[in-house]
């Protein structure tokens, strides 16, 4: 008969334990210092590739900043964004996840030490990328080999640098200058651009100077002033915009009849018109003649969207769409704190400050940064209190708060969805769990993020970039609505001098 032991009492074997997968080390073997591998690797850098530069200056614990300016982050505010060394590798681990980095190419590797090159081989194994280290030395790489492939195990119980017996271990690979560049080949070349600018324009964003006559006389205006073919596809995209904004208005009928101010119904409005119509326009032209078929369309439904373009300057139509340009991404891009973009995108965006989304959750948020999920079962960012919770909608303690100016699923732009996965990636590696809070103090990351931080942040991470965010204000700020009436924080609408009246069959506005 056999004897089975009970779990508790069996011997452990590192090595019977299944091994773990870990991705591969390349130790390109470079003993002549060839210069033109160095060019090579300035060919192969790009958005899925990138090349980290250790400065041979640096202390022990800096190698965390080469990591970041080799991933396009601003290597003058790399040393002054006020994070620790565990924040910095978190940080890069953030970036290059959601960036989706697939090879980090390490030039001149030879300076690493063994406790470097496992903090690199470690970040590979996080982003899921393979290492290139390009050993650009005559020396043998062997005791940083072995260092790298049995975890530093080698150089702690090993005398001779022998990986010691039984223990699991990590891929690396030996390889030369010619058989990684047959490995790993050149990007494809960018395509080409056409000759002449205007070949293959964007039609929607080329429409010629339009008039500022208000939205009952904007299309008559237009055919008086604008020639007969213009005229036409203006006309076009106006009666499309229009049977657009009809269903629209038939999709939310119910919230219509909502007693006095149809707050559910301009929500809708707000979004409809940020995310579908006004915000995601190819220009602010286009934008322009969707705004005035709006206008028209709501009136004949009872409804008066009004809209003051002399408070927004001459270029009004311009800030007609979203403030959120891939200027700005592209800038905040080179931001380190993955904390600081993500609250910037979220506020140029939603126009809105900090307080509307403070209180944001982790599974509030699309894993790929491309939407946020928002609940609408509120008028007020509050809190519901325990003894509410199984009351209304079955909702738990510390729920995400509603919002005043969006509701349900709202779409990202696409190029700032990398910005806001690469905060969820580092606020995974908290352990925040889908229940933590998205925006957490930047110093513990177990406490919320104060909605007076998140302004400083915003601001400070603002001025760097040359926006000027008018709706941000240290203090607390009273803005009067349009038209006057009670003081009401800024969203998107009222952002751009727009607001919504419901006219109603008894009363001065009827």
């Amino acid at each position: 008969m056999t004897n089975i032991l009970p779990a508790a009492a069996q011997p452990e074997n590192p090595a019977a334990q299944p091994p773990v997968v870990h991705r591969t080390v390349h130790v390109v073997i470079d003993a002549n210092d060839d210069p033109n591998l160095s060019r090579r690797l300035a060919a192969l850098e790009g958005a899925s590739r990138i090349v980290v530069r250790p400065n041979p200056v640096r202390s022990p614990t800096d190698l965390v900043w080469d990591v970041l300016a080799g991933a396009g982050k601003n290597p003058a505010a790399v040393r002054a964004c006020r994070l620790s060394i565990a924040e910095g590798w978190k940080a890069a681990t953030a970036w290059l996840t959601a960036a989706s980095v697939t090879d980090i190419l390490v030039e001149r590797a030879h300076r690493l030490s063994h406790r470097e090159a496992l903090q690199l081989a470690e970040l590979a194994d996080t982003a899921d990328a393979d290492l290139w280290l390009i050993w650009s030395a005559a020396s043998d790489p062997t005791r940083l080999c072995n260092a790298i492939e049995s975890f530093g195990r080698s150089q702690a119980k090993g005398n001779r640098g022998q990986i010691p017996y039984g223990c699991r271990t990590r891929p690396v690979k030996a390889i030369g200058a010619e058989t990684f560049i047959r490995t790993l080949p050149l990007p494809v070349p960018a395509a080409r651009r056409p000759p002449h600018p205007d070949e293959h324009a964007d039609i929607d964003a080329d429409w010629p100077a339009l008039p500022a006559a208000d939205f009952p006389l904007f299309l008559a205006t237009c055919r008086r002033q604008l020639a007969g073919d213009t005229f036409d596809q203006l006309h076009i995209v106006y009666r499309t915009e229009a049977q657009a904004t009809d269903d629209f208005v038939r999709r939310h009928r119910n919230d219509l009849n909502e007693p006095r101010t149809g707050g559910t119904f301009k929500r809708a409005l707000n979004a409809y018109l940020r995310d579908e119509r006004l915000g995601p326009a190819a220009s602010g032209r286009l934008a322009l003649i969707r705004l005035r078929a709006i206008q028209a369309s709501l009136l004949t439904r009872g409804i008066l969207l009004r809209w003051q373009s002399n408070a927004l300057g001459p270029a009004a139509p311009e800030k007609l769409t979203t403030w959120l340009t891939p200027g700005i991404c592209r800038a905040l891009r080179a931001t380190v704190s993955t904390h600081a973009a993500a609250a910037t995108v979220l506020s140029v965006h939603l126009a809105a400050a900090p307080d509307r989304f403070s209180h944001l959750l982790c599974r509030n948020i699309d894993e790929h940064g491309r939407y946020l999920y928002l609940p609408t079962f509120a008028d007020n960012a509050v809190y519901m209190r325990a003894d509410w919770a199984h009351e209304l909608d079955r909702r738990d303690e510390g729920e995400c708060p509603s919002y005043g100016h969006t509701t349900g699923k709202t779409p990202l732009p696409p190029y700032a969805a990398e910005l806001i996965a690469a905060h969820l990636a580092h606020r995974r590696a908290d352990s925040s769990g889908t229940r933590g809070r998205f925006f957490a103090d930047h110093k513990d990351p177990h406490l919320d993020a104060s909605d007076r931080a998140l302004t400083e942040t915003i601001l400070r991470t603002s001025r760097r970039i040359g926006v000027d965010p008018f709706w941000l204000h240290r203090g607390f700020c009273e803005v009067s609505g349009i038209g006057g009436g009670p003081a009401a924080l800024l969203d998107w609408m009222t952002a751009r001098r727009m607001d919504a009246v419901i006219l109603t069959d008894e009363g001065p506005d009827r």
